[in-house]
């Protein structure tokens, strides 16, 4: 029995648009994430955990014991969102279990809401993509409840209360439970489309029937992240950040042997030594494992907690495997195959630039000089994120220039082309700062610690970032064509000598680049990583061809095969519209903004 006084507070909460989240008879659960003219209902007579979960990646819902009468409840729901929505939606949902049959079953009024039912079985249908025996029917009727129970709200009362009424039998085939068998991979892609579908459909009832507040489905997503979400979200970033992984795979011995390696006049190869693994692979994998991702009832969010996880995995293995050749083959499915577009424009770009652009005239800025032009980029950002302190430091233990978080770390050694200035302060602060600060200004820690793969999306938006103020040289597209080259030698078999070889003979590459980009490719024992910067650029040229919205890709830090995700949680205003790149203001960067979405060529970015 649910008492008068709880369904009160409940629709009095709805009411002033608050959350609810209740725990109601006999251990039914109630969650409501936001004011939604719709609610997924299930009542068990034996709770089943897996069929609950299909109801919980919705944003409303009720999970409830059988003999519970919740017609008060839903009543009460029903004309409190209708006064407002003008409308309200009952999906009571409900296992099948027929001799592994695998046919949807819609349960509907005649007549009403065709898009809505039309959503549904299209939606269902599509199924068949990942199980071809999938089928739906739909079935006009008054009795849209299972056989054993009665009507959650008989039909005249539900026209009162302004609900209409859509019942769903699910046929359960994600699990043999006569096998006690669970297909998990199986399940939760299933659960995924499930969810994607009963948003869609919804949606369709949204945009005929109500005063519709919602202009994208993907809007009915959850809004407010659980205490599970955020708890796996924390540990994942924690580990990661312990684990240091390019840190630890880079070495740092590095200079000494280039020093060694010209004595022996290119025919010995470098003995790299790496910094000391201070934590134990094997214990923080079971640190891993015992994250509760597999309880987090979001698709979108377990995907991408999933995702970062198998990462962190494969770089704890490789630890483990540093210096073998073990480390190389797990990095190559870390971080995929060099798709042959890349090896296509890394040959194209060496093919119309076969040397470099002697520079040895040039004006040269030094550490100070450059440094006071970051300020003024670093100044500005400062002020959009007033919370965070952001700066630079001049030192002496860093090679060139690099990023890390907040902070732009310079080396006192630096000399560099005055031209490039402007391009390397929009590489490095107006993006992957930039980036890293709207990240820190989500909920989720891993927009900032960065998705599975971040890297990719992250050097190849630098780059562009060069390319629309335009800093691109020539020398900076070919060393990106140069990694992807060397990376393309190691998998075939090549020595760290023969790749070197290769690109300060054939690629006339000089013989201090050569070497760094050959020891990039083979520290660790072969780190294939350096050829998502060309890909990444290429991904980023196709998607802002494709009508991509380049403002997106500065929300965070991500792969490009995440933005869909990113653009769910934006709609469901999980995350927060980011900051973006002053640059983007530019005349110029306007102009080769249109060029892209007009579509160019790799080769053509320096014209």
């Amino acid at each position: 029995m649910i008492s008068q006084k709880l369904i009160n507070t409940i629709c009095k909460n709805l009411e002033e648009e608050l959350p609810v989240s209740e725990t109601i008879a006999e251990g039914g659960e109630l969650h409501i994430d936001k004011l939604l003219p719709y609610i997924c209902v299930y009542r068990y007579k034996e709770k089943d955990t897996n069929f609950s979960g299909l109801l919980k990646t919705q944003a409303s819902y009720l999970v409830v014991k059988d003999t519970v009468d919740v017609t008060n409840l839903l009543e009460c729901i029903s004309k409190t969102i209708s006064k407002q929505l003008n409308a309200f939606l009952i999906i009571e949902m409900w296992p099948l279990r027929k001799d592994h049959d695998a046919e949807f079953e819609i349960f509907c009024p005649e007549a009403k809401a065709p898009a809505t039912i039309a959503a549904f079985k299209e939606g269902f249908d599509e199924l068949r993509v990942i199980y071809p025996e999938i089928s739906a029917t739909v079935n006009d009727t008054h009795s849209r409840h299972p056989e054993h129970l009665n009507a959650l709200i008989e039909i005249d009362e539900s026209k009162e209360s302004g609900a209409l009424i859509i019942g769903l039998g699910i046929p359960t085939i994600y699990e043999r439970p006569e096998e006690n068998q669970l297909f998990s991979i199986f399940y939760r892609k299933f659960s995924s489309r499930f969810s994607e579908i009963v948003k869609r459909a919804v949606y369709e009832f949204i945009r005929v029937q109500t005063s519709n507040p919602f202009n994208h489905y993907l809007m009915l997503g959850k809004t407010n992240l659980d205490r599970i979400t955020l708890q796996a979200d924390q540990e994942l970033a924690e580990i990661s950040e312990r684990m240091s992984f390019l840190l630890r795979t880079t070495p740092v011995n590095a200079t000494h042997e280039w020093e060694r390696f010209k004595e022996n006049k290119f025919q010995e190869k470098p003995a790299f030594n790496y910094r000391l693994i201070a934590l134990d692979p094997e214990q923080e994998k079971r640190k891993l494992y015992q994250l509760p991702i597999d309880k987090v009832d979001d698709p979108t969010l377990s995907f991408i907690l999933r995702d970062k996880r198998l990462e962190i995995e494969k770089q704890l293995t490789m630890l483990e495997e540093r210096g073998t050749d073990n480390f190389r083959f797990i990095g190559e499915s870390l971080y995929g195959t060099i798709k042959p577009e890349v090896l296509e424009g890394a040959a194209a770009i060496l093919k119309k630039f076969p040397r470099s652009d002697d520079r040895s005239d040039m004006n040269r800025f030094d550490c100070h000089e450059f440094a006071k032009h970051a300020q003024e980029e670093i100044d500005y950002y400062q002020e959009k994120f007033p919370k965070l302190e952001l700066g630079l430091q001049i030192r002496k233990d860093v090679a060139g220039i690099m990023v890390s978080k907040t902070k732009l770390l310079i080396s006192d050694k630096l000399s560099m082309d005055a031209s490039r200035c402007d391009a390397l302060v929009q590489h490095e602060v107006a993006t992957h700062i930039l980036t890293y600060c709207n990240g820190k200004r989500q909920p989720l820690q891993q927009m900032y610690a960065g998705f599975s793969g971040y890297d990719k999306l992250q050097e190849g938006l630098a780059v562009l970032a060069e390319y629309l103020v335009n800093g691109l040289t020539i020398n900076r597209l070919r060393l990106l064509a140069g990694r992807v080259e060397a990376a393309n030698s190691l998998v075939n078999g090549a020595s760290f000598i023969e790749t070197f070889s290769m690109l300060h003979n054939t690629y006339n590459f000089t013989e201090y680049t050569s070497y760094y980009i050959t020891m990039r490719i083979y520290r660790g024992g072969g780190l294939i990583k350096d050829a998502v910067y060309l890909a990444g650029l290429l991904n980023i040229m196709d998607y802002i061809k494709d009508g991509g919205n380049i403002e997106t890709l500065y929300t965070g830090k991500f792969n490009t095969n995440h933005v869909n995700l990113i653009e769910e949680l934006l709609h469901r205003n999980i995350i927060k519209k980011p900051v973006l790149p002053r640059f983007l203001e530019r005349d110029i960067a306007k102009e080769r903004l249109q060029k892209l979405k007009d579509g160019i060529h790799l080769t053509e970015l320096l014209n």
